[in-house]
């Protein structure tokens, strides 16, 4: 089933070798597990249990939360076309999704204006 979390959005000041390292590592390095994380155009969108503690790991390691938000985690198959159906059930519903990834144990996680509009859209 369908619940909510949350994602924090976190820029890295320098495109370079070895920041995106810098930042999992701060996470990890404080011993907080990372449920699922997404970097494109030096910004990684980070997926965890335990937000207090990754902001305050994230921000020690020098990297800045620019979003935080809430997003629907919804479990899907390990089989070919399942995110697909997913994603078409939610365009049938005429819901633009903003962001998605994959989390850890098959899990999608998808930022959208209207989390609930998804939420029914999926469970209907």
């Amino acid at each position: 089933m369908a619940h909510l979390a949350t994602d924090l959005a976190v820029t890295l000041p320098e495109d370079r070798p070895g920041m995106l390292a810098k930042a999992l590592g701060a996470v990890g390095s404080s011993g907080i597990n990372i449920d699922g994380y997404a970097e494109m155009d030096g910004v990684v969108h980070v997926l965890t249990t335990q937000l207090d503690a990754t902001r305050r790991a994230l921000g020690q390691a020098g990297f800045r939360v620019v979003t935080e938000q809430p997003v629907l985690l919804v479990p899907i198959a390990d089989t070919p076309g399942s995110a697909a159906r997913v994603f078409q059930r939610i365009a049938d519903a005429k819901i633009n999704v903003q962001f998605s990834y994959l989390a850890t144990g098959n899990r999608l996680v998808i930022g959208a204006s209207d989390l609930e509009a998804v939420k029914r859209a999926l469970d209907g």
